[in-house]
């Protein structure tokens, strides 16, 4: 995967949990995670590189906070559109 992509889970008609694939290769899978507030759940490979992002409550994570984590661990920012 090349490019982020975005994968909500709905339950009810609202957002129930969120994954926000990062750029990896094919068939890289997660090593290690952190929980880190509010309501993100931090995914690693074995050489300790942000390959995606758990948004455990959705309609709770604001867009500063995942561009917080992305600009700590070396990636772009997204823009509002990216995640709409």
């Amino acid at each position: 995967m090349k490019v982020p992509s975005l994968q909500v889970t709905y339950q009810r008609g609202r957002a129930h949990v969120a994954y926000l694939y990062l750029p990896r290769r094919p068939g890289e899978k997660s090593y290690d995670t952190e929980l880190v507030e509010p309501g993100m759940v931090l995914d690693f490979n074995e050489e300790g590189k942000l390959i995606g992002i758990e948004l455990v409550d959705p309609e709770e994570v604001t867009l500063e906070a995942i561009n917080q984590v992305l600009v700590k661990h070396g990636l772009a920012p997204h823009i509002k559109d990216d995640l709409r």
